[in-house]
């Protein structure tokens, strides 16, 4: 093939590509506002110092020896550090893990190009920007795109040293200074370097620069040697300090396949088919590599988790350190079958699609991980457009109270704040409560006079459109020893209301 001939074809991925990475901006931004905080999420903005800004680094650290041993700190400097000049809002926070998210999948193409070719590249990167397990995490304030887009990265830099492609010392550098940034953003990082290592050991030449890649990664393992006891109690907080039932070797495997093509188990036969022909018919001796370190990688995991049993149904997120090399296999099985254009389209359409549903799946009964996930969210009452319409309405004076069916909206965790302190305090400034709609009698009379106590100002929150049982039986109470005044709020979904003591009067109607 001519050089003109190359630059064309070269001009065609990279604009395959930058339709890809607007798609899967697209997908991993259309969270950002709409999923609530969750619980995961409190805790991050608590270590960052959200509750109580700002955080300097020496507290982040305490912070996360105190409350979160089973995470190192990177992460959270980087976001305490973003959230000074972009404030705490959900959406701005949110913005971290998506930008990582679309420098991830850049990389995930320049990574699969130098390994195997740009075809199987570019279909990789549109499996990865489309995979429900992993847009979860692009509108999370959360570590994982960080952490993929980290560990893609050193792969990438790892391949192109030991595979003797043109570098220079920066190339050394950058390579140093990511294994260093990983192993100090997620602990579980050592899953990756034991594939890398398998890999160094098993197919690469010994020579100096064989050992000059050792080096370099033992530099990035003292690193972290400071860190080291830490670590090992957060094994051990992560081992006994959840609630959630720890999965079998067979119930991860399962999860893993539903999870590997979108819960649309219709597809394997494609992906076990293509990939099958590929590896008879082509004989790719990277290819083959490839899958050897995607399968050491996961028995490492299955064998941590027969050792210390950490792994349980929301921790299988733990597995996303192998998801790119399982894109790059499955890209490559689709894109070396004869018509590979037609099989690789009609894949990618029922992929997508399935991936769409399993996205906005609430059924646990058929989905597990995802719809789980979502289904914690759904629960929630909307507590981002409690605090968008409530914004320049309030005083630190007022208290919310509102209706909630998620057990655990008002339950301090870790630090010692909720989900719903989130949006009370952090945006709004004041505090509240959410009521169990269903509590009645004197169980519900004596809760909302705990709540009451001698507060001067109440904010009464709910959705008229699905009024709760208990919202008059509520009013009721309230109004034994409160005078109605303004409505803050007045929409379809969404009814505010504010209730002075008598002696306070509702001269306090416009906040400040």
């Amino acid at each position: 093939m001519d050089y003109q001939s190359q630059k064309r074809g070269r001009r065609k991925y990279h604009f395959a590509m930058v339709l890809v990475l607007l798609l899967a901006f697209a997908l991993g931004a259309n969270g950002l506002n709409r999923d609530m905080i969750a619980e995961d999420e409190t805790n991050s903005i608590a270590s960052m110092g959200g509750f109580d800004p700002p955080y300097s680094p020496a507290q982040i650290v305490d912070s996360l020896m105190t409350h979160s041993p089973n995470h190192v700190p990177l992460y959270f400097f980087l976001g305490a550090g973003w959230a000074q000049i972009a404030g705490w809002s959900q959406v701005s926070l949110r913005l971290i893990s998506c930008f990582f998210g679309v420098l991830m999948i850049a990389w995930l193409y320049r990574f699969a190009a130098d390994a195997v070719n740009r075809r199987t590249a570019v279909v990789a990167a549109l499996l990865m920007s489309t995979s429900a397990f992993v847009i979860l995490y692009w509108h999370e304030i959360r570590m994982y795109t960080m952490w993929l887009c980290l560990g893609i990265a050193l792969s990438w830099l790892y391949w192109r040293l030991a595979h003797r492609f043109r570098t220079t010392r920066l190339t050394w550098i950058l390579f140093t200074l990511t294994a260093v940034a990983l192993l100090y953003t997620h602990n579980f990082s050592i899953i990756l370097f034991v594939g890398l290592g398998a890999y160094h050991l098993l197919f690469i030449s010994k020579s100096r620069r064989w050992l000059n890649i050792i080096l370099a990664w033992g530099l990035g393992a003292v690193s972290i040697l400071p860190y080291a006891p830490f670590v090992i109690d957060g094994l051990s907080y992560i081992r006994h300090g959840s609630r959630h039932k720890t999965v079998s070797a067979p119930e991860i495997v399962e999860e893993l396949a539903h999870l590997l093509v979108n819960h649309f188990d219709l597809l394997w036969p494609a992906l076990i088919l293509s990939f099958g022909y590929a590896l008879y018919r082509k004989r790719n001796h990277t290819v083959i590599r490839l899958l050897i370190v995607a399968v050491i990688m996961c028995l490492s995991l299955l064998m941590i988790n027969e050792l210390f049993k950490i792994i349980r149904i929301p921790r299988m997120r733990y597995f996303l350190v192998l998801w790119f090399l399982f894109v790059i296999l499955s890209a490559y099985g689709l894109t070396s079958m004869p018509r590979w254009r037609f099989v690789t389209v009609l894949f990618l359409l029922l992929w997508g699609i399935a991936g769409l549903q399993l996205e906005r799946s609430i059924d646990v009964g058929n989905t597990h991980f995802v719809a789980r996930m979502n289904r914690y969210l759904t629960q929630y009452p909307p507590l981002h457009d409690y605090a968008d319409s409530l914004n320049n309405k309030t005083s630190e004076r007022d208290y919310l109270i509102g209706f909630t069916k998620h057990w655990n909206l008002n339950q301090n965790r870790k630090q010692g704040w909720s989900p719903a302190d989130y949006y009370m305090n952090v945006l709004l400034g004041i505090e509240g409560e959410f009521i169990w709609p269903e509590k009645r009698g004197d169980e519900l009379e004596s809760d909302v006079r705990n709540i009451l106590d001698e507060r001067s100002y109440v904010l009464l929150a709910h959705n008229p459109s699905d009024v709760p049982v208990n919202y008059a039986e509520t009013l009721g109470i309230i109004q034994e020893d409160y005078i109605p005044c303004a409505v803050l709020v007045d929409k379809p979904d969404l009814l505010i209301q504010r209730y002075a003591r008598p002696a306070m009067g509702c001269g306090h109607e416009s906040g400040g």
